[in-house]
């Protein structure tokens, strides 16, 4: 976890956009009433929405890695530079596409609610009505629970340190689990949140970010790092990759708490070991680009592929296979052109307050 770039991750990347688009996009090439081998396809496109459940599983172990690369280097978390990273690796993308949704509906084009729009910009979507709100900006639900995510994360690194948050992590990703069983049969919380979609909301999902910081916690660790190694062998790790098959298809009790520990026990088994076949696709140049612009796919996806019963309103840019093309052309856009810029201002943002911050550091620095 101690180095730029984590081998295989963009791979798992290009993993779950791939199920987010094979989900939404299904209806459009599959039948739910057609021929057998139609429906299905139709059916096993319905299960692309776990492509949510990897991108947190990913996110969860590389926010904590890169925070605890952090401490390691300097000896403490800076929140400063966390959030001026995270502001400027996610704002402006996701503002482009909410201004350009905007437009739109401004204009008459699609139907897009104010309280669902502004629900998106303040990052509370997944707390809004889920009937009503629009499906241009129903993705950012996910949204929502990352930057919820962000919010509790680097502070709990910070207090606890990172051998106690060993123990306090999955604690809290096992409360979590709980909860969510218990409020899904009280609906206690229900009752006082109507409309809301219950597997959307951050408090029943956050575990699935807590397990993947579980897993970069336990990969600093060098001790526990070379015993993963050791027992994440390719055989193991197909038994795990069929666990996981398993409990998607058969929902066992707490199905959602084992995936969510499975997604990170899988990735940490290609990290360790990306010479395997597994490691080798997933490292594969093509995957890796597909990975790399995963974050604007999933954006600008929901503009382009809707579900068949909706009117599609931008014509043939909304029929398989234009969609396609067009959903492409404006991910690639938007990650050359507004994506990488940005990030690379805050990386200089962030050196130019260091200097600041230190300037008779930075000059004997530049002697």
């Amino acid at each position: 976890m101690r180095h730029a770039y984590v081998r295989t991750l963009d791979g798992w990347r290009a993993v779950a956009i791939g199920a987010v688009l094979l989900c939404h996009g299904g209806d459009a090439v599959f039948s739910a009433g057609g021929a057998l081998p139609s429906r299905l396809l139709y059916s096993l496109s319905r299960r692309g929405a776990l492509g949510v459940d990897v991108f947190f599983g990913i996110s969860g172990l590389l926010i904590c890695g890169r925070l605890l690369e952090e401490e390691h280097q300097t000896g403490t978390i800076s929140l400063r530079n966390f959030y001026v990273r995270r502001v400027f690796r996610i704002l402006p993308a996701a503002f482009a596409y909410l201004a350009v949704v905007g437009a739109l509906a401004a204009a008459g084009i699609i139907p897009v609610r104010l309280g669902g729009w502004l629900s998106c910009v303040f990052f509370f979507r997944n707390y809004m009505p889920s009937s009503g709100s629009g499906w241009y900006t129903g993705h950012f639900w996910s949204l929502a629970v990352e930057e919820h995510f962000y919010l509790i994360c680097p502070g709990l690194l910070l207090l606890c340190g990172p051998r106690r948050a060993r123990i306090v992590v999955p604690l809290l990703a096992i409360a979590i689990a709980v909860w969510r069983v218990l409020d899904f049969h009280s609906a206690r919380l229900s009752a006082l949140l109507p409309g809301p979609s219950f597997y959307e909301r951050t408090d029943v999902r956050l575990d699935a970010l807590f397990w993947g910081c579980w897993m970069a916690l336990t990969l600093d660790a060098p001790a526990s790092r070379d015993a993963f190694r050791r027992w994440l062998s390719p055989f193991v790790w197909t038994l795990l990759a069929a666990a996981y098959v398993a409990c998607v298809a058969f929902a066992p009790p707490m199905a959602m708490m084992w995936e969510a520990i499975l997604i990170p026990l899988l990735l940490a088994g290609t990290i360790l070991h990306a010479g395997n076949p597994a490691g080798r696709i997933l490292e594969h140049a093509a995957v890796r680009w597909i990975g790399r612009i995963s974050y604007s796919l999933y954006l600008w996806q929901q503009l382009f592929l809707i579900p068949h019963e909706l009117n599609r309103a931008l014509g043939p840019l909304q029929v398989f296979p234009l969609n396609l093309v067009a959903l492409m052309v404006c991910a690639v856009l938007s990650y050359y052109a507004l994506e990488k810029p940005m990030i690379a201002y805050g990386r200089k943002l962030l050196e130019s307050l260091d200097r600041d911050s230190f300037p008779l550091a930075a000059t004997r620095a530049e002697t």
